[in-house]
């Protein structure tokens, strides 16, 4: 990999926050190591991207070339993945992530589970993940495995450096207290709970003076009516936002630092205190925990005002304790990395090899997507017609030979065992060796309509050519949300295949290309710009995907008229998802649909991928309100030999 990179940030690189200065340091290092650095600040509203925020993206993606090394700030990118997912094979992608989206403060659980989602997915496209701190580390990991998205890349830790800083002075008998908190004004940031447990301080021996922009403009308000409210004017004063020259001399004149986050990615403010040998009281939220070293301040739970009061009173009424912690910050000085240092360990993770976006990872999200859509499909299939194959395999096998085509992870296996016959003998076929395995891992949940285990025997082949696939010997031929992805030629020879067999067909949930958005009634909404969204999605179905030129919502007429031409007789069944507007067990499904079919799009008319991210964003947030439902339009069929019949 070559020394440059291009790093891509919302909004104005300049700006005064910990994320922001954190890339700020890094990029002055890496120069002075040598790195050629190219820094793009994108328009437009972010992380919920309005359409200036998509093109901004897009056009500086595209802009890059073939193989070109890009770091993109988690909070340029989490809420775009389809944009992501177009260049992740062209551009060598590194997300930057502080920490993930859906864990700011005030959002509401859909936004919050939207963001999260949305995050993953974009995060499935990059070549690697740094994060800075170990909590955001975990924090995702968990997350991955929360929400069934595992990540592609390896994640790697790169914390903050620190400027090196003289020490402080410390206080002297009898004189005020000078409390420093360095955050921007924003609810995350907690000043309000500083500011209600400030009231109840004992003396008035102290002063807190609070640096930082006033991101969010109501709460900055609410911040100072509290201050007015508790008669605090004058102790407790909003400096707004400073440059260094002016923030280091307010950390000279400080005792201590008080920063009252409920969550923090990292928290780079407590190494900045303790490069100046000054004690912090804090809090435990976020990565909180893990940056301030023992001995050097004192924590509470966040949002806990009393906490934070007594923590304070025990400060400011205790010589000994401020000495003792004084100490523990001096000490805990000396083990802070610099920046050149953090530039260093950036380095060495971007010089990682890059994650593959190849068969793994298809493997892994194909699983994802599987799970995600199990129990709408059981839901949703056709019993009767489960019934019809039961009776007709009875007539004919004491112990019937099922082959599942394109199995997965066995979800047709599931629904299908406890319908059918004793003594089944099923054969999973699957090109894909992860999900095979998971479906042999499975097997032992499954059983037949008697509560008897059923054999399984799995293979690991291509479904094209049809003519390797071993299905001769069996009674049964099955598949299940498949038939989209074959061609007219694949349906053809399969039927032959059948036929000469005398081998019945169950095809279950064969998308029609249909889908529309429901309101709360689940009656269908009509919108222009869904219906130029389903119309490239339909065109988009019908790419190769390995297996011909796909049919897509074309397949199951195409099979009926194969099966009618072989003189089969038929049996159909409407199986469509309907899911409902507000259900939450649901939102997941949903939320993965929109952004498979946002991704599809994109794939299929590249040049309008802002024109898409709107819809995307637009609808997503509709869903996740509970404003809209969908429904997504499935047929199920079984075919028996005319003779047989």
């Amino acid at each position: 990999m070559s020394r440059h990179f291009t790093l891509i940030v919302a909004g104005d690189p300049a700006q005064r926050t910990g994320g922001y200065l954190y890339d700020a340091h890094i990029v002055a290092a890496l120069r002075e190591q040598g790195w050629e650095i190219d820094v793009i600040g994108l328009s437009g509203a972010f992380p919920d991207p309005d359409s200036e925020a998509t093109q901004q993206l897009t056009q500086a993606l595209e802009s890059l070339p073939q193989g070109a090394s890009v770091v993109i700030d988690g909070l340029a990118m989490g809420a775009l993945p389809e944009v992501i997912a177009l260049h992740g094979q062209r551009l060598d992608i590194t997300s930057l992530l502080h920490h993930p989206l859906g864990d700011e403060l005030g959002l509401s659980e859909a936004d919050q589970q939207r963001f999260h989602r949305s995050e993953l997915a974009a995060l499935a496209g990059v070549a690697r993940i740094i994060v800075t701190s170990h909590f955001t580390a975990r924090r995702v990991l968990e997350l991955a495995t929360n929400y069934a998205m595992p990540l592609n890349a390896d994640v790697s830790v790169v914390e903050p450096g620190v400027a090196q800083a003289p020490v402080s002075r410390a206080d002297e008998p009898g004189e005020p207290l000078r409390l420093l908190c360095v955050a921007t004004v924003t609810p995350r940031k907690g000043q309000d709970i500083l500011v209600q447990a400030l009231a109840d301080v004992a003396g008035d021996n102290w002063q807190c003076d609070c640096y930082g922009g006033a991101r969010d403009a109501g709460f900055a308000q609410r911040v100072q009516q509290l201050i007015e409210q508790h008669q605090l004017t004058g102790r407790v004063i909003l400096h707004g936002e400073c440059d260094d020259e002016t923030l280091e001399a307010a950390y000279q004149r400080a005792h201590a630092l008080v920063l009252p986050s409920w969550y923090e990615g990292y928290g780079m403010v407590i190494t900045e205190a303790l490069a100046h040998g000054l004690p912090v009281i804090t809090t435990t939220g976020g990565a909180l925990r893990d940056t301030l070293p023992p001995g050097a301040g004192l924590s509470v739970p966040p949002g806990d005002s009393e906490a934070l009061q007594d923590a304070l009173n025990r400060f400011c009424g205790d010589p000994d304790l401020r000495h003792q912690l004084r100490q523990g910050a001096v000490q805990a000085r000396h083990s802070l990395n610099d920046w050149q240092a953090a530039g260093a360990d950036f380095a060495a993770a971007l010089t990682t090899p890059r994650a593959p976006l190849g068969f793994s990872a298809g493997s892994q999200f194909a699983a994802d997507w599987l799970t995600l859509r199990e129990e709408a499909d059981i839901a949703s299939r056709s019993q009767p017609l489960a019934m019809q194959a039961s009776e007709w395999l009875s007539a004919r096998a004491a112990s019937p030979r099922i082959a599942d085509l394109g199995c997965g992870r066995g979800s047709n296996m599931r629904f299908l065992a406890p319908h059918l016959g004793s003594y089944q003998r099923w054969k999973l076929i699957d090109h894909d060796a992860g999900l095979l395995e998971q479906a042999q891992q499975r097997v032992v949940e499954f059983s037949d309509c008697q509560g008897l285990p059923v054999t399984v025997e799995t293979h690991c082949v291509s479904l094209e050519p049809l003519s390797d696939v071993p299905i001769n010997d069996s009674h049964l031929v099955t598949a299940s949300a498949l038939l989209d992805l074959v061609s007219q030629q694949w349906i053809d020879e399969l039927v032959t295949r059948c036929a000469h067999q005398h081998q019945a067909l169950l095809i279950a949930l064969s998308v029609t290309g249909e889908w529309y958005f429901t309101d709360v009634l689940d009656a269908p909404v009509v919108d222009d710009e869904d219906h130029w969204m389903l119309a490239m999605f339909m065109a988009h179905q019908q790419r190769d995907k390995g297996l011909g030129a796909a049919l897509g919502g074309q397949a199951h007429d195409a099979l009926v008229a194969a099966l009618e031409k072989a003189q089969y007789r038929i049996e159909q069944a409407e199986t469509p998802w309907h899911l409902s507007a507000g259900n939450r067990e649901q939102l997941p499904l949903m939320s993965a649909l929109l952004e498979g079919w946002a991704l599809a799009v994109t794939e299929q008319v590249p040049e309008s991928s802002a024109r898409i991210a709107a819809w995307l964003q637009h609808r997503q947030q509709a869903v996740a309100g509970g404003e809209l439902g969908i429904w997504v339009g499935h047929r199920d069929l079984f075919a028996m030999p005319q003779e047989e019949a």
